[in-house]
This record gives C-alpha cells, sequence and structure tokens, in this order.
C-alpha cells in the first residue's frame, strides 16, 4: 500500500484530511457541502457512517449502509481507502 493511501485511510479516521467543512472554516472553500450527495457537511464523519453516496460501498465492505463511528474501532485501513477510493473526493491518488 502507498504512503497516499495509506495516509488517507488514517485520515479518514482522524479527520485530517483536506474535506469541504474543514477547508470552508479556513476560508479556503465556498462551500462545506460534501461533493458526493451535498446533503451534509462534508467531514470525515459524514463520508464514513452517513453519505448517502457511499451507502452501497459501506454496505459491500461491512455489511451496512449507514454506520456509527463505534463500528469502525476494528477496521482496516486498506477498507477504509476502499470506501473513498473511485470517487471524486481524490483523497487516494
Amino acid at each position: 500500500m502507498g504512503k497516499t493511501k495509506l495516509r488517507s485511510g488514517i485520515g479518514l479516521l482522524t479527520g485530517h484530511l483536506p474535506l469541504r467543512a474543514h477547508l470552508f472554516n479556513l476560508r479556503l472553500a465556498e462551500q462545506k457541502e460534501c461533493r458526493l450527495c451535498g446533503e451534509e457537511s462534508e467531514d470525515n464523519l459524514h463520508l464514513l457512517c452517513r453519505c448517502p453516496a457511499l451507502a452501497c460501498k459501506r454496505y459491500k465492505s461491512w455489511g451496512h449502509m449507514f454506520m456509527t463511528p463505534k463500528d469502525f474501532e476494528n477496521a482496516k485501513v486498506s477498507s477504509l481507502i476502499s470506501l473513498v477510493s473511485d470517487t471524486r473526493l481524490g483523497l487516494t491518488e
């Protein structure tokens, strides 16, 4: 696994990624809504647990369409990376 992908997986757990909610707070983005669904602020918890655009990927990986942070306590970094790979977020490139 490459360094960029590993960093993205860890960043999803810790919230240390250039997601819109954070960039908006720093005045580096004009909007904070999720690029995938547009329904909520784009932060790590939204992507991991609630984003409807990632519901099918969550279901395929963990058997649930929507999850809680506790569900990820024993998650493998590779499964977190697969959740956001091939999305418009560009987090694993």
